[in-house]
């Protein structure tokens, strides 16, 4: 990787000299990429208000959007691909004379750039802090990949763990709150990034407290920290560059730091793969544990194919038909009714878990909104109670974004917790019959139907694994058999430069 240029700083130190790049040239190609939709306008109107270096900011500007933290040109090749934007060979032609007289190096908006070198000093700070140096007895029944993470959360300000489904990583985390607790530091935080996930990982914890990162962090004042000894987070993949900012800035010097999560599932929506970007970084002493064996012999199949995935390996598609090769939208709809009408539970409150469908999109004929809204209509005709999604976290109602209930009428919503809300009090909502598969991570249903249609190639293999590892019993799967092998073959992993600043903030301070 190049040196990183934050692109408010002086056109020299760019290389760029006194070069205009906005020309009338490339603002007629820059438009023409708008019109193809390669670019969307607010790219365009922001390239526009930096006067200089107008085709590099429209491209960091629109990779942002895509939840790249940066963009890397070297010898020729730009990282991320261009392919990203466009596909076509005339686009991908007009990219490339956009961007040719760009110097090779690593750029970064300001904004990126500053999350991420607050990321980097952040971490070094929480590495810089005393050991724990807090003594437990090991448990008979863990492996030597727990015991060491054990070992590393009881004698680091800052560790991490990784595994797929069923490899013990919440049980890990129970044997180190219970060696805080032996050890008198009884001030425990569990949190993650989504409603759903805090509660799931709550629930194993009945006597911590438990809530959002942002009901956590939205509380201090600047400079302060939160009162623990110790913070597990789950779900850490989730993390997007804001909040990871934010949380290693509220970790004071007497408390232990956990990240939790699967790497292999979707990056952040907002941006960065940071979680994975730490698991993967050698240089720099990060005490981490990858979690390998699993514990779950009930769910064999399922980890096998979730094993697959990783390896980029084909996978079957599950032994039903809902006519997606027929691509005739009124007769998916129609296989679809009649294939899951029995199987969504009658008590929503209580059986939330036991069916839930997927789709790697949101919009589209297939996505989770067109789909809720067929299934909507079906049941409105028989019942009053739906089951919603709260999208949006509201102080108000204590309600995190990823919280599921039950709507009943236009009259209230209950939640698996027992709180009531009434209709007029509610935050904003989605109905979740179907919710994407992003909106998944962090639960489990006993039975999954995870649908593929057109389009889904671009979240890569990881909304593949990410769906296939929410089921605990049952899977079923159909799509386009298409865009499971491009799929496959692709990763959705965002490029960043956190690793690199973590390199070059350590070497400046030895």
């Amino acid at each position: 990787m190049g040196p990183i240029t934050y692109l408010s700083e002086e056109k020299k130190q760019l290389g760029f000299a006194k070069k205009k790049l906005f020309g009338v040239g490339k603002k007629s190609l820059l438009k023409a990429l708008v019109e193809k939709g390669v670019f969307l306008p607010l790219d365009l109107f922001y390239a526009k208000q930096q006067k200089e270096h107008a085709p590099l900011h429209a491209l960091l500007f629109a990779m942002a959007r895509k939840g790249h933290l940066c963009v890397t040109i070297k010898k020729g090749e730009i990282a991320p691909p261009l392919s990203e934007l466009a596909s076509d060979p005339q686009s991908l032609s007009a990219l490339q004379t956009l961007l040719h007289e760009v110097p090779e190096g690593t750029y970064s908006l300001p904004r990126m750039a500053a999350l991420e070198e607050s990321i980097a000093h952040g971490i070094l700070r929480l590495l810089s802090f005393p050991s724990k140096e807090i003594t437990a007895s090991l448990h008979p029944e863990m492996t030597e990949e727990q015991a060491l993470g054990l070992h590393n959360a009881l004698t680091s300000p800052f560790s991490l763990i990784t595994g797929g489904p069923g490899t013990g990583k919440t049980y890990t985390a129970k044997q180190i709150a219970a060696a805080f607790r032996q050890a008198g530091r009884e001030k425990i935080l569990l949190t993650a990034p989504t409603g759903k996930a805090a509660s799931h990982l709550g629930a194993s914890f009945p006597d911590a407290e438990s809530g959002t990162l942002h009901s956590f962090l939205r509380c201090l004042e600047e400079g302060e920290t939160l009162d623990a000894d110790l913070i597990i987070v789950d779900e850490s993949s989730m993390i997007d560059p804001l909040l990871f900012s934010e949380l290693l800035g509220g970790v004071g010097p007497e408390t232990a730091l956990v990240l939790m999560g699967d790497a292999d599932q979707l990056p952040a929506v907002e941006g960065g793969s940071l979680f994975a970007d730490l698991i993967e970084e050698e240089e720099i002493e990060i005490p981490r544990i990858h979690l390998t064996k699993s514990h779950r012999s009930d769910r064999r199949e399922i980890l096998d194919l979730a094993a697959s995935i990783v390896s980029g390996e084909p996978i079957p598609l599950c032994n039903i038909d809902l006519g997606f090769a027929s691509r005739d939208l009124e007769t998916i709809y129609t296989k679809l009714w009649e294939h899951t009408k029995s199987l969504f539970p009658t008590d929503w409150l209580q059986n939330q878990n036991s069916f839930q469908i997927l789709s790697t999109l949101r919009k589209g004929p297939l996505g989770s909104e067109a789909l809720n809204h067929f299934f909507y209509e079906k049941f409105a005709k028989v019942t009053d109670q739906f089951p919603i999604m709260i999208i949006r976290n509201d102080i108000q109602t204590g309600l995190s974004n990823g919280d599921m209930g039950v709507l009943f009428g236009k009259e209230k919503a209950l939640f698996p917790t027992g709180k009531e809300i009434s209709y007029s009090s509610l935050p904003p909502y989605e109905y979740a019959y179907c919710i994407s598969v992003h909106k998944s991570q962090g639960s489990e249903y006993d039975h999954v139907l995870f649908l593929v249609p057109e389009g889904s190639e671009a979240f890569g293999r990881e909304v593949l694994y990410t769906a296939v590892t929410r089921a605990r019993n049952k899977l079923e799967i159909d799509g386009d058999p298409r865009q499971i092998a491009s799929a496959l073959s692709r990763s959705s992993r965002k490029h960043s430069t956190l690793r690199e600043r973590l390199k070059n903030l350590k070497s400046r301070k030895t």
